[in-house]
């Protein structure tokens, strides 16, 4: 497929309004500007101008080496794992997630940035860039001082989990076009048959998202076991969808009512909850019968206004990272939000 083609098909697979649509939502959570590129490195969705570094990328008085209506991928980005990384002059990096389609041909990038890793230069530091670049010193410290400072493992995690609801997304967008190619060949297909099919398809790709999420909330802390529970109308309470490093016999159909035990107490009361051993909260203490867990975290899980699930982590080593990391887990869980 030439170049051209590929462009072509990009546009067809990503459409703007919706795209733009689920990349705000993104941005909001994740304060943090993406924008979407085709595989030539044309903008197809630009950054947003206003926010998050927003001017660094779009006006050139600011010296920043990625503004431009047309990125070299080859010359600005190097090979990051599994996505592409671009260091910039002013120390600030951005990535970018190949968009694919057949899990083989790149057609686009969903790029990340700026945001600076791990700590912010001081003010005097970049003074002196602006002035070896020939950039307003004020300009450059106002629109420095909205782009976010990031861990590599918040990166990483934002990086992989995004991933997977960028993957998604083409692939319901690929499904919901074959449904209307069918449709138009067959002349007749039943709503019915379109909404059940489109609610497969759905449900798969939740299914999909919980399980990166919960992957990549174990990375992140260290754990070693852990599960997601998400409402189930038809069991009147939650059942697991998600499980890392248990026995999936004991828990296969296991259902956890509202208000219930930890997990059921954290969705009721949407309140996340520590536990070091059989110590914890004064409202679960009763449920605190395992003093092998050295820590561990049943934190509930949101769409919009309401609690829809919750996670559960914990580690039986010494020295986890749970607690460290909930706010950075709860970041995680509105982006995920964000995407269903």
């Amino acid at each position: 497929m030439n170049p051209e083609e590929l462009k072509k098909l990009a546009r067809q697979v990503i459409d703007k309004e919706k795209w733009w649509d689920m990349l705000s939502h993104f941005i909001d959570v994740l304060r943090m500007n993406i924008y979407v590129i085709d595989a030539q490195g044309g903008m197809i969705l630009p950054p947003e101008r206003t926010r998050y570094g927003g001017r660094l990328l779009t006006d050139r008085h600011l010296k920043f080496d990625l503004a431009d209506d047309s990125i070299n991928l080859d010359k600005q980005f190097e090979k990051y794992g599994a996505y592409l990384e671009s260091y910039n002059r002013y120390g600030l990096n951005s990535f970018a997630i190949p968009i694919r389609i057949d899990n083989e041909r790149v057609i686009a990038y969903l790029v990340i940035g700026p945001v600076i890793l791990n700590k912010r230069l001081s003010a005097s530091e970049y003074e002196e860039m602006a002035e070896e670049y020939g950039a307003d010193k004020g300009e450059l410290l106002n629109e420095l001082g909205g782009v976010r400072v990031l861990s590599n493992i918040m990166v990483n995690s934002i990086l992989d989990l995004l991933s997977e609801i960028v993957r998604d997304n083409v692939e319901l967008s690929l499904r919901k076009s074959e449904l209307n190619k069918i449709k138009s060949e067959m002349g007749v297909l039943s709503e019915e048959f379109s909404e059940t099919a489109q609610e497969i398809y759905s449900a798969v790709y939740l299914d999909g998202l919980l399980a990166t999420l919960l992957d990549v909330a174990l990375k992140m802390t260290n754990a070693e076991c852990g599960s997601i529970m998400v409402k189930d109308p038809k069991a009147d309470g939650m059942t697991i969808k998600a499980s890392r490093g248990l026995d999936l016999q004991k828990i296969h159909g296991v259902t956890v009512k509202m208000g219930e035990g930890v997990a059921g107490i954290a969705a009721q009361e949407n309140t996340p909850f520590i536990i070091h051993g059989t110590e914890g909260d004064n409202r679960i203490k009763p449920f605190l019968k395992r003093p092998d867990i050295k820590e561990a975290l049943v934190m509930p899980l949101h769409d919009k206004d309401h609690v829809f699930g919750v996670l559960n982590l914990h580690t039986k080593r010494e020295g986890g990272k749970i607690e460290g990391n909930i706010n950075n887990l709860q970041y995680l869980s509105k982006l995920l939000s964000s995407a269903i």
